[in-house]
């Protein structure tokens, strides 16, 4: 039986996802789970690129220890992160976190040079403080982008660091605010103001594509060798294309992020898309994610891990108790994005507005679930607008499609069909993507 191996990186936690064919349908087998946790440092953040590389090498050894050798691997995981390799193919620093707040100034001296309504109509991609065009700036003021050879975005990073091939993949390419809309390459314009050339960055595979095999030493302490696939690397990408989401139907990647969109032929770069929050990014060739980017479970776990810790179970059962809390706040606001106290933050909301806030933990367990399917409504109903069509039901997919509560929520709100998708929709699309070499 052939098996391939789905590596998805998440900014909380890495599994690997072994896959094979049964019946013309993936069967998924969870062979690997690590925490992904974020290292502070001088008041920056980074990732843990080390514990991630192993246990990348530790999923492939566990694979052999079970008898479930894969014959391909992928690799997926959030966008916008990179690596800056000097000439001797080192790190020129370690790699940043989106969640770090080194792009607030680097945005706003980015735009006294473009404008974001130029910006936005080059690109089609809505400026975020995390999006790598303004990490790079900030790299850029630093001198660090002096020493640089080459980029690499994080899963085509990890992938090299199996294989020794520098690559990149423009589905997570599209997400950096470099690309542009047109030629499906890097802007020239953006490039110059960063002093970047093209050549600064790995060439690109196409999806399906052989990266390489693992190189000698990886081969020696896994203990068998594999091929290595460039996938659709990023894990949204993937999701969408393994829960099947046909164009012009919506879609909801339900996780740490709560990715909310319609699935397009073409990039839309009115600035009205702007105004309203929307950008968008690559999935595959002739699709393309029209989207607003909404902060998901990352709420509701921030909450919980701050306060209790309880199984997500039980803070549904919470939540359910403070249903008569109906205040609501804007999930999509950057300012729950990153802090120090979730509680606080919320409450803050409300008492910066003269609402009363939520009373207890049950009321801010409800508020946040109750704000998140409001939140979906309003960028329905945008979207709606926008594209100038009514969409009868929307596929919820990744971890937080398993949340019935949410769920029936969003129906209820929305009145919209909510069509569960897999949970696991981004190992199932890292699969497909794997087969396209098969």
């Amino acid at each position: 039986m052939k098996y391939y191996l789905a590596i998805d990186i998440g900014a909380t936690s890495g599994r690997g996802m072994l896959g094979h064919i049964e019946n013309n349908e993936i069967i998924l087998e969870e062979v690997y789970r690590f925490d992904n946790y974020l290292i502070k440092r001088e008041n920056s953040l980074f990732w843990d690129i080390a514990k991630i590389y192993k246990s990348i090498i530790e999923m492939l050894k566990k694979c052999k220890e079970i008898g479930k050798i894969p014959v391909s691997l992928g690799i997926d995981t959030f966008g916008v992160d990179y690596a800056l390799l000097d000439e001797q193919d080192e790190l020129v620093r370690d790699i940043h976190s989106y969640r770090d707040s080194r792009t607030i100034k680097s945005k706003l001296d980015f735009e006294k040079h473009m404008s974001i309504n130029e910006l936005y109509l080059k690109t089609g991609v809505y400026p975020q403080l995390f999006n790598t065009l303004y990490q790079l700036y900030d790299d850029k003021e630093k001198g660090l982008l002096e020493k640089t050879k080459t980029i690499m975005f994080l899963p085509c990073y990890l992938g090299y660091l199996l294989t020794g091939v520098k690559y990149n993949e423009l589905s997570i390419a599209s997400t950096s605010g470099l690309i542009n809309k047109d030629t499906f390459d890097y802007d020239n314009d953006i490039l110059n103001l960063l002093g970047l050339q093209k050549e600064n960055f790995a060439n690109f595979k196409n999806n399906g594509e052989l990266v390489g095999f693992l190189k000698k030493s990886v081969e020696e302490v896994v203990g068998y060798n594999l091929k290595v696939i460039n996938i659709i690397s990023h894990d949204t990408g993937t999701g969408v294309y393994g829960s099947k989401v046909k164009l012009n139907e919506l879609f909801l990647s339900s996780g740490t992020w709560s990715l909310l969109g319609v699935l397009r032929e073409n990039y839309d770069s009115r600035i009205t898309c702007y105004e309203q929050g929307f950008t968008n990014e690559l999935n595959g060739v002739g699709k393309v994610r029209f989207l607003q980017n909404i902060v998901g479970m990352f709420l509701i776990n921030t909450l919980n891990n701050e306060c209790e810790k309880l199984p997500i179970t039980e803070v549904v059962e919470r939540a359910k108790l403070g249903s008569n809390y109906k205040e609501i706040f804007d999930a999509s606001l950057p300012n729950f994005l990153s802090t120090n106290s979730m509680k606080d933050e919320i409450i803050k909301y409300f008492k910066d507005r003269n609402i009363i806030p939520p009373q207890n933990l049950n009321e801010l367990y409800f508020c946040i679930y109750n704000s998140l399917a409001h939140c979906y409504k309003k960028t329905i109903d945008n979207i709606e607008n926008l594209t100038n069509q009514k969409y009868e039901k929307i596929i919820i997919f990744g971890g937080g499609s398993k949340n019935k509560f949410l769920n029936s929520l969003t129906e209820e709100l929305t009145n919209k069909k909510v069509v569960v998708g897999p949970s696991e929709g981004s190992s199932i699309g890292n699969i497909m993507c794997q087969l396209l070499n098969d």
